[in-house]
């Protein structure tokens, strides 16, 4: 249905991929029309409005700013045109549900991508991978980081040069090879014979390979789907000379080195001499160095000692979403975000989580 409303707004001439460019003064009139005509309230006007210049200053697709309310790409471009033709009750709630959920996360703070001592090592690590032409594996627990230092290293290493991956859940071998052909650029709609030579050919020494999660073929898929991959993956840098990074959690060292596949995978393991395994929590110099990010000061004992547990409990994507909140807290009161923002968001949460919620 919705290939063929694309279509029809085609046929119409509107883009439904280019950037959202109706005019602004374009939408304050026909607005101003539907005021006029009773179709909506001043309440409602100014909805409409809020959500076409976050839409602008989002610079969003109509697909976009269709997805955000629940509607399709069709009702918002009437809808921005005033010519939507039919209530607008349904459209002003779902706008409202959407401004709650965007003016809650506009309170989180954008500090960007922060270089930790992780981020330090996973590079040196995916750099030697590449450099020397060989196998690395990467281990650690989960929310330490791992993902993001790696997406962040391809995007620095990028323009054909690095391609990421990230192993899906409950993943088969036929959906693997399509995923490592999307990351070469190759169409998936090609027979499995083809889409593997076409994938070698695209490869080279110059190329890295990540495949983050790993462990998931490992715990998730059949022991002979871990082999296809695990095998698949050989194949690649045994043909190509290309170097190739895997991570995940330490799950992938116990299948490895002690697992039923052992045998199996040591081929593979054998090619490659780079082995990281990552601390479970970051040291006391990064803590500082994302509490910075957020205008913190380094801090004080009784913090240190509630995140330095927290870390060790859950990880440092515990400790960012602390941050944020507390930020969130700050902003809603009009204050400079001290560490007393984040022990009240603590305690909150920590309310929240026991029995003295009804």
């Amino acid at each position: 249905m919705s290939n063929a409303k694309d279509e029809m707004m085609k046929d119409e001439g509107i883009d439904t991929q280019a950037r959202i460019s109706i005019p602004g003064d374009v939408v304050k009139t026909a607005l101003a029309r539907l005021v006029q005509t009773g179709q909506l309230d001043a309440d409602g006007e100014g909805l409409v409005w809020w959500f076409y210049c976050y839409s602008r200053e989002s610079n969003w697709r109509l697909a976009d700013a269709a997805d955000a309310i629940g509607k399709d790409k069709t009702t918002v471009h009437r809808l921005f045109n005033g010519a939507y033709g039919a209530s607008y009750d349904n459209l002003l709630e779902a706008i409202l549900r959407y401004k709650k959920i965007a003016l809650e996360r506009g309170k989180r703070r954008n500090i960007g991508f922060i270089e930790t001592s992780t981020f330090t090592k996973v590079s040196a690590i995916c750099r030697s991978a590449l450099y020397d032409s060989m196998p690395a594996f990467i281990y650690g627990s989960s929310q330490i980081g791992k993902t993001a230092c790696l997406t962040e290293f391809a995007r620095r290493n990028n323009h054909g040069q690095t391609k990421y991956i990230r192993m899906p859940a409950a993943p088969t071998f036929p959906f693997f090879t399509k995923m490592v052909a999307e990351s070469c650029f190759i169409s998936t709609r090609l027979n499995a014979d083809a889409t593997r030579r076409r994938i070698v050919d695209a490869i080279d020494d110059r190329n890295l390979l990540i495949v983050d999660e790993f462990h998931q073929c490992l715990i998730t898929a059949s022991d002979l789907t871990a082999r296809k991959i695990v095998e698949y993956l050989r194949e690649i840098y045994d043909r190509t000379g290309c170097g190739v990074c895997v991570c995940g959690t330490k799950v992938i060292q116990d299948e490895f080195q002690h697992g039923r596949q052992k045998l199996v995978f040591d081929q593979f393991r054998r090619r490659g001499m780079l082995e990281l395994v990552l601390p479970d929590a970051p040291p006391k110099s990064d803590i500082v160095k994302i509490a910075a990010a957020f205008d913190l000061p380094a801090p004080d004992a009784g913090n240190l000692d509630l995140i330095k547990t927290m870390l060790m409990e859950s990880g440092l994507g515990k400790y960012f979403k602390f941050l944020q909140y507390a930020h969130g807290i700050a902003t809603g009161r009009k204050e400079r975000l001290t560490w007393d923002h984040f022990s009240a968001a603590y305690d909150g949460v920590k309310k929240l989580s026991s029995k003295e919620v009804a």
